[in-house]
């Protein structure tokens, strides 16, 4: 199914080629849909990239504007670097840029397009007020996160049988060091992940496997955990010391919140002047071509 956009025509095969490049990064924020409907959902996204890029490409030529031809060549040169130089380009592996007039074409459509970027996302600059104020009410975004140090004794397991023996095993081990035994010597004497004396060194959340992680949190500094089942086998966790988590000061990150604040709100203003492109255009579906 190819598109029409006003005049111009975007053939299926330019929309297929662009859905397979969007594939892979949809699979990972899709994880558990079926191929199918990750592909429908790259065929879409490709369709509305397609109709953007059109539209703007359009307008930009529309306005005519006046492109320095050292700035095209200096452009030229860093994509030829990026894409396997000269020789690349005689061997035809880019589908639409083919030759060096191709090439000259593309960077001076990129060099307009950014001219009408910077020209319709221009706004009002994000104050410091503005700032602080979405500073204050997202502190999420501005607070590190908590951190564990800890230790643990592995006894590895695959079987269910074995399961169970590590399962006893780790009791009778967990006992000793209740009784006043030192856990790192246990660990030496014991473990099956002896290296460092069982020290995991630090980590936050999303770092260890499930299980693990939700025993070690739930821990105070200098408890042992009750043996903890994982795909490994059993372990004993000793808690170290915990990191809890701290908002980084307004004053340290005040010229980023403002940055990204400033590169919203021309997204935002951008986006408008796209959208009333689109009600304005013609955009047909065709078939067979």
């Amino acid at each position: 199914m190819s598109l029409k956009v006003n005049e111009r025509l975007i053939p299926d095969w330019a929309i297929e080629r662009q859905a397979e490049a969007l594939f892979e990064n949809l699979a990972r924020s899709m994880q558990g849909k079926p191929r199918e409907v990750i592909q429908l959902a790259a065929i879409d996204m490709a369709k509305d990239r397609l109709i953007d890029q059109t539209l703007m490409a359009d307008e930009s030529k529309r306005r005519n504007y006046k492109v320095d031809q050292a700035e095209v060549n200096k452009g030229m040169k860093q994509w030829l670097r990026q894409n396997g130089g000269k020789k690349a380009l005689e061997q035809g592996k880019n589908p639409l840029i083919k030759n060096q007039e191709d090439l000259r074409r593309e960077i001076t459509s990129q060099i307009q397009f950014n001219r009408l970027l910077e020209e319709e996302s221009n706004c009002e600059p994000v104050t410091e007020e503005e700032a602080r104020k979405y500073y204050d009410s997202r502190p999420d975004l501005f607070s590190t996160e908590p951190l564990l140090t800890a230790s643990h004794i592995l006894k590895k397991a695959s079987s269910e049988a074995e399961f169970e023996e590590a399962e006893k095993e780790v009791a009778i081990l967990r006992a000793r060091i209740e009784e006043g035994e030192d856990f790192a010597e246990v660990v030496r004497k014991e473990s099956d992940d002896s290296q460092n004396d069982g020290h995991l060194g630090q980590f936050g959340r999303g770092r260890m496997v499930p299980p693990f992680e939700k025993a070690a949190f739930a821990l105070e500094v200098g408890e042992l955990s009750q043996p903890v089942r994982t795909q490994f086998g059993w372990h004993i966790i000793q808690l170290h010391e915990r990191t809890e988590p701290q908002v980084t000061p307004f004053e340290e990150i005040r010229e980023q919140v403002i940055e990204y604040l400033q590169e919203r709100r021309k997204d935002k203003v951008f986006d408008e002047f796209l959208d009333g492109l689109k009600q304005k255009a013609e955009i047909t579906e065709i078939s067979g071509i």
